[in-house]
């Protein structure tokens, strides 16, 4: 899905978006509140992050949101940075669906985006070209309910097992490198040596069964998901 991040701090403006991007979405990330504007209007994001340490507009802005019919239904996550402050009470008075504190886990992070694409999706008010099952050879993933299914048979994956081959079939047929992997899936940083990943290629190609084989090594870079054999 297409998500809208608004941040003033560069650095952790790019964390966010790479994060998100991680998961498979388009990001539109901007750094302040009028920007942030007209990306809504212009790019009809199915979620909007907003992360701005002293933005007194923030507020208003949520207001003026909630004020506007095309709008007004739009899930906004806020990041307050001031934890302990009472702003977060204030972003959820003005309008937000839901505020995090600072500092965070990527997992509670990209945990609270779920619910609020959930919502959406079950609302029935996602964009049209909003993704919600991937398929590939007998392999189907029921990205809202987060179920696993190989030839109709529903199979138990773990929580970064469903992520890993979600990711892989998101963009099917492309050889990704371990650390790329790392990072999308895991959130790593460059250089890590892990054997994390090779044990959760192991784990899912043991539970898809005959399904395995899409799940390819490319020796000398790392795995791809490709349906033609």
């Amino acid at each position: 899905m297409q998500i809208a991040v608004s941040c003033d701090d560069a650095r952790f403006r790019e964390q966010l978006g790479a994060l998100l991007e991680g998961q498979g979405h388009r990001v539109q990330a901007v750094s302040s509140v009028k920007e942030a504007l007209d990306a809504v209007r212009s790019g009809r994001p199915a979620l909007l992050v907003l992360a701005h340490a002293s933005d007194a507009e923030v507020p208003a802005f949520l207001r003026r949101l909630r004020e506007s019919p095309e709008q007004r239904r739009l899930p906004v996550l806020c990041v307050d940075t001031k934890a302990g402050s009472g702003e977060g009470v204030a972003l959820l008075d003005a309008g937000a669906d839901d505020v995090i504190h600072r500092p965070f886990q990527p997992p509670i992070f990209l945990a609270r985006v779920r619910t609020l694409l959930r919502r959406v999706v079950w609302a029935g008010e996602a964009p049209e070209e909003t993704v919600t099952v991937l398929t590939g050879g007998p392999v189907e993933l029921r990205l809202v309910s987060r179920q696993a299914l190989v030839a109709g048979q529903p199979v138990e994956l773990t929580r970064l097992e469903f992520d890993l081959l979600a990711h892989l079939m998101r963009h099917r047929d492309r050889a990704f490198k371990r650390e790329e992997l790392l990072a999308a899936v895991w959130n790593y940083p460059d250089g890590v040596e892990t054997r994390t990943l090779d044990k959760h290629v192991e784990s899912l190609r043991r539970k898809i069964g005959g399904a395995a084989l899409l799940l390819q090594t490319v020796h000398g870079v790392g795995y791809r998901f490709s349906p033609r054999r």
